[in-house]
């Protein structure tokens, strides 16, 4: 019977004392924030991604636009302007009789760091600029 009565107490002692309540809430809590943090740092790298593109199709379509370089030198050079995180993007130049339209793309699962939740599986990031040739 003192066993028993002893074993309440402790138990009663145990209810009382919230020593390790952080500690729970803080290893519930972890999974979700760590989810989050994962998936910014995804977007984020997408994002900046699509920018870069943008600012290099515009200002390959424009050098060629000026009449700076032929189609395979402004391929090569949107490629190596491109590659921010260590990806080579697939780049198309085309050159036509009044435009010129360059296109940079590349899978979005390559440059998701850790493609979190596998969003970014089936998209392409793309970059399409046409700029009107320049006269001679």
């Amino acid at each position: 019977m003192k066993a028993l009565t002893k074993f309440r107490t402790r138990i009663g002692s145990l209810k009382r004392d919230d020593d390790g309540s952080v500690t729970i809430e803080f290893a519930l809590w972890l999974p979700f924030f760590a989810a989050l943090l994962v998936l910014t740092v995804d977007v984020s790298m997408l994002f900046m991604t699509q920018s870069n593109y943008w600012s290099v199709a515009r200002d390959t379509a424009r050098l060629v636009a000026r009449h700076a370089m032929d189609e395979s030198a402004a391929e090569t050079y949107a490629a190596a302007r491109a590659s921010l995180t260590g990806v080579t993007p697939t780049t198309d130049v085309t050159i036509g009789t009044d435009t010129v339209t360059v296109l940079v793309s590349v899978p979005a699962n390559q440059i998701a760091t850790f493609n979190a939740f596998g969003l970014a599986t089936n998209y392409d990031i793309n970059a399409v600029v046409s700029q009107a040739m320049e006269p001679l």
